[in-house]
């Protein structure tokens, strides 16, 4: 197996700094998407949610949905959605 395809399928968690990194915004915008249900929402990895993670498969999947739809929005499902999101 090939790491590619490995790295690919396994499950795995990001935190927020890859997040942040791999989506390109702050971290304000990333939580105010993730409340409105328009990006995944972190998973606790404590009883208390003082630490969180995000699904890679998840956060990754979204890029490429919002890739795909290559309509000149980011989020949301006009150009006022993507600024009030930002």
């Amino acid at each position: 197996m090939n790491v590619a395809t490995h790295s690919t399928a396994a499950p795995g968690l990001l935190r927020l700094p890859a997040v942040l990194a791999l989506v390109g915004v702050g971290k304000t915008t990333l939580y105010r998407w993730a409340s409105k249900g328009m990006f995944p929402q972190p998973r606790a990895l404590t009883p208390t949610r003082s630490t969180v993670a995000w699904s890679a498969a998840e956060v990754h999947a979204w890029i490429a949905s919002k890739l795909a739809a290559n309509d000149g929005t980011y989020v949301g499902t006009s150009l006022n959605d993507a600024a009030q999101a930002a």
